[in-house]
């Protein structure tokens, strides 16, 4: 008896570890080969504000010391997106997993799995130097510019269990070697994706949907803000702290001798945040921006006098965030005047982890 087992190019065995030798997966995951190289990552130094509605005061301001997990694990071949003309994407993926747990009692504030993807790695014709070339900026010939092209395209592809999925879009930028610094990181977290006032400041305040004037519902959010700080019993906490939260990130930014920057936003046509029927009728979350900041960092005890015969490393790699997720407030608060007014707040963590 004859079997006919088929055609076995109608299998590609594109997702066995076998089908990419290690060099071709580290290309493929470009910046993101650092954090499977650190795979889990724990930070204790960081923030979660959020607001919920509350009948008794309209709202509740939530500011919580968090205490975070992050892992991540590379999907073992790069994965293949074809054309009819333009030849053959390869994504470099890398799964991940997020749990943010209040930093004291350890209840758990935030849970997200997801995928980083790298998308600059191609093959064929009008692909040269692994790019693609409506991924890396260089235009097949006959094409036309477009919002689709871009340099270092890279994607977050996350799910959250309140009901919300995410495709946020963006670009990755690798600072080079630079000799170690300490201080503000402003200048790689991509201020302007983020709510700001308009001169390179983070400004992370509630405001009407139709751009009403916020001074009423802005005192009172600040209210309730000062409220929330007051319960962490920790007076070295300002409310304008968290209006402008760069400065938790900048004071554990020490020390750094290079940083690769993903910045990645729903707020363009390239990206979505889908929500199921409850959150969209009640707090729709609007947008999801983040940053993330690879960075490799100076080790303070390693004496360069030494040499390599040290046991320790010269430096340790550091994951530093700021992921922002503005909530609507259909019909969410009542003036003074009695008009009641759609909002949305501000809500947002951050964060400064090592790899373990």
């Amino acid at each position: 008896m004859t079997t006919t087992t088929g055609d076995i190019r109608a299998t590609p065995n594109a997702f066995n570890r076998k089908a990419a030798s290690p060099e071709t997966l580290a290309q493929a995951l470009g910046p993101l080969q650092t954090l499977v190289i650190g795979n889990q990552w724990v930070g204790d130094t960081g923030f979660n504000l959020m607001v919920v509605p509350n009948p008794m005061s309209q709202f509740i301001v939530m500011v919580s010391p968090i205490f975070e997990t992050h892992i991540f694990e590379e999907v073992p071949a790069p994965v293949p997106n074809r054309t009819m003309s333009n030849g053959t994407e390869k994504i470099g993926a890398v799964k991940y997993s997020q749990i943010v747990a209040e930093g004291v009692t350890k209840n758990i504030l935030h849970e997200e799995t997801g995928m980083w993807l790298n998308q600059t790695l191609g093959s064929g014709a009008n692909d040269p130097d692994f790019g693609l070339g409506m991924v890396n900026g260089n235009l097949p010939s006959g094409a036309s510019a477009t919002d689709l092209v871009t340099n270092n395209p890279i994607v977050r592809s996350g799910t959250i269990p309140h009901g919300n999925t995410i495709q946020a879009t963006g670009v990755w930028t690798d600072s080079g070697t630079v000799a170690p610094f300490s201080g503000s990181i402003e200048s790689f977290l991509s201020i302007a994706n983020f709510q700001n006032d308009g001169m390179g400041n983070l400004k992370f305040l509630p405001y009407f949907t139709d751009n009403s004037d916020p001074t009423e519902l802005q005192a009172d959010y600040m209210t309730q803000l000062e409220a929330s700080l007051k319960r962490l019993n920790n007076p070295a906490l300002t409310a304008q702290q968290f209006i402008d939260p760069i400065g938790f990130l900048s004071s554990q930014a020490n020390g750094l001798i290079e940083v690769v920057s993903m910045a990645v936003t729903t707020e363009t046509s390239k990206g979505a945040v889908l929500n199921i029927p409850f959150e969209t009728a009640v707090v729709a979350p609007q947008n999801f921006i983040c940053t993330f900041l690879i960075e490799t960092v100076l080790n303070p005890s390693a004496d360069p006098t030494i040499g390599s015969s040290q046991d320790e490393n010269p430096n340790f790699f550091q994951l530093q965030y700021l992921q922002s997720i503005p909530l609507l407030f259909p019909m969410g608060y009542k003036t003074s005047a009695g008009a009641v007014k759609d909002v949305i707040f501000p809500h947002y963590n951050l964060n400064t982890l090592i790899a373990i």
